[in-house]
């Protein structure tokens, strides 16, 4: 004999179970999805928090702060003083402040580049070390020169 039940035969006696309707249908269908989209979300959920969270019993080093890549000497106490408060994380900048993380040429300072007004050397300074600095910084500088000679050579030609 075969194990299959045969046709009218076991279930020929059992009840059958009256037809629910289609909307009924539609709403548990969408409250099983809905389960298993909130059991989704909460696995989801888990292992975020679970990568986030540093292992136990880890040792911490010293976290860097962003004024320690200024060198703490007597003339960058505004910029590290600044950048000490200065948020970390987000693109904005408080006050509409912007936050230079640089060292000036002439004054070799931080907070500020070489020409800029904060510089104690903006409008004085060392007139031979100011050409140097302008032949070395301008690309120009060379052609231009060259340009010069040439035109001197030409008038003598004649």
């Amino acid at each position: 004999m075969s194990s299959r039940p045969e046709p009218g035969g076991a279930r020929a006696g059992a009840v059958r179970r009256p037809r629910e309707p289609e909307h009924e249908l539609r709403r548990r269908r969408e409250q099983k999805r809905k389960r298993r989209d909130a059991e989704q979300l909460r696995e989801l959920r888990h292992l975020e928090h679970f990568y986030e969270k540093p292992p136990p019993g880890l040792i911490k080093e010293d976290e860097s702060k962003p004024e320690d890549c200024i060198p703490d000497v007597p003339g960058n106490e505004h910029a590290r003083e600044f950048l000490a408060h200065a948020p970390t994380k987000g693109l904005w900048m408080p006050l509409g402040k912007e936050v230079k993380v640089m060292q000036c040429w002439r004054c070799k300072r931080y907070g500020h580049r070489t020409g800029d007004k904060e510089c104690p050397f903006f409008i004085k300074g060392n007139q031979k070390l100011e050409q140097f600095r302008v032949a070395h910084e301008d690309p120009m500088y060379d052609i231009i020169r060259e340009n010069k000679r040439h035109e001197k050579d030409v008038r003598k030609l004649p």
